[in-house]
């Protein structure tokens, strides 16, 4: 019989994290279930989330800000994640 063939596990790649991590840096919810396939599935996510928003913002808070995600229509003055963590290191528009 033959060995059945298996398929690599699917991993995101950097800018598909921030980018999936983007819509709770800027108001602190999941809305769109962005974070899925990141392992934040259940109806709880967003606690979850949250919790774990921390070493995702030291990750990718300063490309995220400086991709200029945050200064769209109809999103927030400060991020959420400004208001919650502060400024990342190195981010150069400090206020």
């Amino acid at each position: 019989m033959p060995v059945k063939r298996r398929h690599g596990k699917r991993r995101l790649g950097d800018a598909a994290e921030m980018h999936a991590w983007g819509e709770l840096f800027a108001c602190g919810y999941d809305f769109f279930g962005d974070l899925k396939p990141l392992g934040f599935p259940s109806d709880d996510a967003d606690r979850a989330a949250r919790a774990a928003a921390p070493e995702a913002w030291r990750r990718f808070g300063k490309p995220w800000l400086e991709s200029g995600a945050h200064k769209g229509p109809g999103q927030p003055e400060t991020p959420w994640a400004v208001a919650e963590f502060g400024y990342p290191r190195g981010y150069n528009d400090a206020r």
